[in-house]
């Protein structure tokens, strides 16, 4: 209770009254005024304190909850407590330790010592700014098992490469560059403004610079600068005329000769790109990337499709089988020796006996089969209409029917030597010259490939539970396998865990080969979503309205384009594209090898805490 001063005033008479109220009145108004003045003085104060209040309360809760997991020793008063340290910073925490104890003046000094067990230890990975999105990524599918390979390194690489193949586009890839630099440049400034969604897209900032530096290496690769080319180099075609004859042309200037001759002949302009007729094989391909020629040919769709979906295809395998190789890692380092010669040797051998086989078929085609006549691995190949159709080969090597040997045969009568220049009137074509075997002894290389396919399976299948059973029968450790790690082997459950994962392998391949083709569709979703919109906004509207009319349109008209190309071509199609690299990452590629069964190294920290209060992490 407070001690109070009470005060009696006696007066008399009505004016002597109405004086005494005024006065006390006044100064009971006086009072409360200099009250709320120093309560909001207190309170200002208090809220300039009040985040460190709140951070040390955090800090010692945190103590607090750390104590109470500790077991006490009455005999020698003290405080014992298990945990797991990461190896490097184990003298840093003796460290720790006797400072500690030092500064609370103790008597006693800490011991540190590491004990035995049987458990198994937590995962950690060391990451800075750079590594830790790719981390992330890694660690929303599942934390490593303990020791097992870390995919996040490669992913460094291989992710935003996998995206910037969707999003091919010099324009678009300078405005994500541009995003992630901007990210870096002020990145103590955007951090300090802890805008939630906003953390999303900074805690990536390195990731979006590297989509972007890639994505202007594909945009350069297909020759797209807002769906338009840029003629470097000069180009070894020409365009067909009703005679299938070919003018040259040279750069940008033959394109304008073109559209000059289509108006004098009031013919809509239109190339058609033939390479039985409109190739110069002397002058070789165009040096890099694409042909800017392609941009005005009306075939171009044939050209872009087949070329995207055959490197589609060879970068989904070839990643694939680098996923079995990191496997192959993961079962030396666990001294599994079944797995290393029953598991990947089978696996690799089925990947390679039919998509492996593929890939070098594709590159092989794109080597060695021009569009002219010329003989190819001792055989004459008559032109472009001959080339090998591969999916039907792919086909054809498990079907098995009966093709033909090489493209076609010779006149009677006539006889060439191989290298010969050949008359095109003395070789008959075979009708299903593409289908037919194109490679001296290929009938026997692909039943033979086509046999360690089907041996491997079954290999796959029974070797190892039947491995895993003799191994138990004789009272051995069968090792780190499914089922036998804490629990009664049972030979039923890992006979069933290896038919799901053989069938899942084989199956995959398959698939997965498949599911790699998103690469083609998103990219040339993306290409004709940015001619559409080019040609809707630009060519059709603001560059062809005349007078002072079109003057006045074309800035609205413009800033309708950045708008759109932003909008739609950035920002909702680079999120389109990371999710699609997200996907082949998570299921093709670390299916191959990652289990992601481990548990996470939580430390106790500080730092780490407080950044998930401010609403950092």
């Amino acid at each position: 209770d407070e001690e109070k001063s009470v005060f009696i005033l006696f007066f008399s008479g009505e004016q002597l009254t109405q004086k005494v109220n005024k006065i006390c009145k006044a100064d009971l108004k006086r009072v409360i005024e200099l009250t709320l003045e120093h309560r909001e003085k207190v309170i200002v104060a208090a809220s300039k304190s009040i985040y460190a209040w709140k951070i040390k309360v955090l800090k010692l809760k945190m103590i607090y909850h750390a104590l109470n997991m500790f077991s006490i020793d009455v005999t020698q008063k003290r405080l014992i407590g298990e945990c797991w340290i990461t190896t490097t910073d184990l003298v840093d925490a003796k460290e720790a330790l006797n400072f500690g104890a030092n500064a609370a003046g103790s008597h006693l000094l800490p011991i540190l010592n590491e004990m035995g067990h049987d458990e198994t230890p937590p995962t950690h990975f060391t990451t800075n700014k750079f590594t830790q999105a790719y981390q992330n990524i890694i660690d929303a599918y599942g934390i490593a098992d303990y020791k097992e390979l870390n995919p996040a390194p490669w992913c460094i690489i291989s992710f935003p490469f996998l995206c910037a193949v969707m999003f091919g586009d010099v324009g678009h890839a300078i405005i994500v560059l541009l995003s992630g630099l901007s990210f870096i440049i002020f990145e103590k400034r955007l951090n300090a403004m802890k805008i939630k969604i906003f953390q999303i897209f900074f805690s990536g900032r390195y990731m979006i610079l590297m989509m972007g530096m890639f994505s202007m290496y594909t945009g350069l690769i297909y020759n797209d600068f807002y769906s338009k080319s840029i003629s470097v180099y000069s180009s070894s075609w020409a365009t067909g005329a009703n005679n299938n004859s070919c003018w040259e042309w040279k750069g940008l200037n033959g394109v304008e000769e073109w559209e000059r001759q289509a108006a004098k002949m009031n013919q809509t302009f239109e190339i058609m790109l033939d390479p039985a007729y409109c190739y110069d094989s002397d002058a070789g391909p165009y040096p890099f990337g694409l042909d800017p020629v392609w941009n005005l040919a009306s075939n171009k769709l044939n050209f872009l499709n087949s070329m995207k979906m055959k490197s589609s295809v060879i970068l989904g395998i070839l990643q694939m089988a680098f996923g079995l190789f990191v496997s192959l890692a993961n079962h030396i380092h666990n001294h599994s020796f079944v797995n290393i010669f029953f598991m990947f040797i089978p696996q690799i051998v089925f990947l390679f006996s039919i998509f492996i086989y593929l890939c070098i078929q594709i590159i092989v085609k794109w080597i060695f089969f021009p569009v002219d006549q010329k003989w190819i691995f001792g055989r004459f190949y008559p032109g472009s209409n001959c080339a090998p159709s591969l999916l039907i080969g792919l086909i054809n090597m498990f079907m098995m029917p009966k093709r033909a040997e090489g493209f076609g045969e010779f006149k009677d009568n006539v006889t060439y030597n191989i290298g010969d220049h050949v008359n095109h009137s003395d070789f008959i074509d075979d009708p299903n010259c593409s289908l037919s075997f194109w490679y001296p002894g290929e009938s026997i290389a692909e039943k033979v490939l086509l046999g360690l396919a089907i041996i491997s399976i079954p290999i796959m299948l029974f070797v190892k539970p039947f491995y895993m059973r003799w191994r138990h029968s004789r009272g051995l450790p069968v090792g780190h396998s499914h089922g036998t790690e804490g629990e009664e082997f049972s030979f039923g459950d890992v006979m069933v865990y290896q038919s799901i994962h053989t069938i899942e392998f084989a199956l995959g391949c398959i698939s997965h080969t498949a599911s790699y083709l998103r690469l083609w569709a998103l990219s040339l979703a993306h290409a004709e979503l940015s001619e559409v919109l080019w040609t809707n906004l630009l060519d059709n509207k603001s560059l062809k309205i005349p007078g002072f009319f079109g003057g006045v349109t074309l800035p609205f008209i413009w800033m309708a384009f950045s708008v759109l190309s932003y909008g739609i071509l950035v920002l909702i199609e680079g999120l389109s594209a990371f999710l699609h690299a997200l996907r082949l990452h998570w299921v093709e590629f670390q299916s191959k090898f990652y289990s992601g069964n481990g548990v996470a190294f939580v430390p106790f920290s500080f730092e780490k805490q407080i950044r998930i209060v401010k609403g950092l992490d």
